[in-house]
């Protein structure tokens, strides 16, 4: 067992303007958090960021980034994510949703619930298992060409090649866009300008369009000729849907696993003795895998409010923003004790880093074979790794949280 600690820091980033709180909103709810540039996240964040559980109201009012609320303990998140009639994603009740819209993330039952049947059938662990010779081909090609050089800075040689190739392949994409892509996507999760985000969803949207476009002509197996050909009641998806999924399995492809089996391996690389144990036997890194998950969360979802409502004590108007923190709330389960303790023996590790109710993420499954192969053929190739000494990992807040950089080295 392990303390949750590793080398990360970066430096600090100017905070977002403050706005004034609504006059409904008592003093004692109004605590001052910037989720993309607070100093928190800029040094051990799955950490730091606990001080807010320490120091702010369960559900309390920013005023950074626009004004709105950020729910900070799992119990009452749960509770909300599971309630979409009072909280709900459709943009008309949330004014900073993402635009152009996504979907189905940016979607409700039962409109929602048409879109997930879709995509469901790719995405599901039978699915998924089938694909895992692929992914396990690619993480012994990208570990054996690194392995020879005794060191790598991680983020860029393999969580922002590995995820993203597996990804490009199902949607059949041009593998030399990765960077480009890469590019967009970070801006898209980390710009703390809602404007510079949705520019750079416009272009993400045209890029998603003339993939379409070259599918209708030349389809083939890959995940967007199969959207092409699915139907909702009978007819095909209108070209506003197509525009909203696409750009929604970019967006979530392209980012979200990187960072999460970066800060996963920032983990391991300063706790040996944890590595170790997965070293000497590899069979506990399936089980061991969610505890890792449990403590590695990135994501930051939103939802707006419906009607004016009265949960948790706390009083919420139409058209406010409510922010889940999910990187928060596995250190916050009632059921783990000592839950800020990494222990890979554990029976139970629950968590919510993909959410929670009707929009769980629906790559999930995908991320935990991606995350659990390259750790069983990393461990059978790297018997020792640390972070490179006088280095450190620097790491940034935003949407998705992320490392910057990741230099590790290992005996040769």
């Amino acid at each position: 067992m392990a303390n949750l600690s590793s080398e990360i820091t970066v430096g600090p980033a100017a905070l977002s303007p403050l706005t004034q709180a609504p006059p409904h909103v008592p003093e004692a709810l109004i605590f001052d958090f910037d989720y993309f540039n607070a100093p928190e996240l800029a040094h051990e964040p799955h950490r730091n960021a606990l001080i807010l559980h320490d120091k702010a109201p369960p559900i309390f009012w920013s005023r950074r980034n626009g004004g709105h609320w950020i729910v900070t303990r799992a119990a009452p998140a749960l509770a909300m994510l599971q309630r979409p009639d009072l909280f709900p994603s459709d943009p008309r009740y949330n004014p900073g949703a993402r635009t152009p819209r996504t979907l189905p993330n940016l979607s409700d039952p039962p409109e929602h619930t048409e879109y997930r049947r879709i995509l469901n059938k790719w995405f599901a662990p039978g699915a998924m298992a089938a694909m895992e010779p692929e992914i396990r081909a690619l993480a012994i090609e990208l570990i054996e060409e690194l392995r020879p050089r005794g060191e790598s800075e991680f983020l860029r040689d393999i969580a922002k090649q590995f995820p993203i190739v597996i990804f490009l392949r199902l949607v059949g994409a041009p593998l030399e866009d990765r960077e480009m892509l890469c590019v967009w996507a970070e801006r898209a999760v980390r710009a703390p300008e809602r404007a510079e985000r949705d520019a750079v969803g416009r272009d993400m949207l045209a890029y998603v369009r003339k993939l379409f476009d070259e599918r209708r002509r030349n389809p083939g197996p890959d995940l967007l000729s199969r959207l092409l050909a699915a139907t909702i009641d009978g007819r095909s998806l209108t070209q506003a849907e197509l525009d909203g999924i696409g750009l929604l399995l970019f967006l979530g492809g392209l980012d979200t696993v990187a960072s999460v089996l970066t800060f996963t391996m920032a983990y391991l690389a300063t706790h040996p003795a944890d590595y170790a144990r997965l070293v000497a036997d590899r069979g506990l890194i399936g089980r061991a895998l969610e505890e890792l998950l449990r403590v590695h969360g990135v994501g930051t979802i939103e939802r707006g409010v419906k009607e004016e409502v009265t949960f948790e004590g706390v009083d919420f108007k139409p058209g406010e923003r409510v922010s889940f923190m999910l990187g928060l709330y596995g250190m916050d389960i009632p059921e783990i004790d000592d839950p800020l303790t990494v222990d890979l023996d554990r029976e139970i590790s629950r968590h919510l880093i993909f959410g929670a109710g009707p929009h769980r993420c629906l790559g999930s499954h995908l991320a935990r074979v991606e995350i659990r192969v390259f750790l069983e053929e990393w461990c059978a190739r790297i018997p020792h790794f640390g972070i490179a000494p006088g280095k450190q990992v620097r790491t940034m807040g935003g949407i998705v949280w992320s490392p910057v950089d990741m230099p590790l080295v290992w005996p040769q």
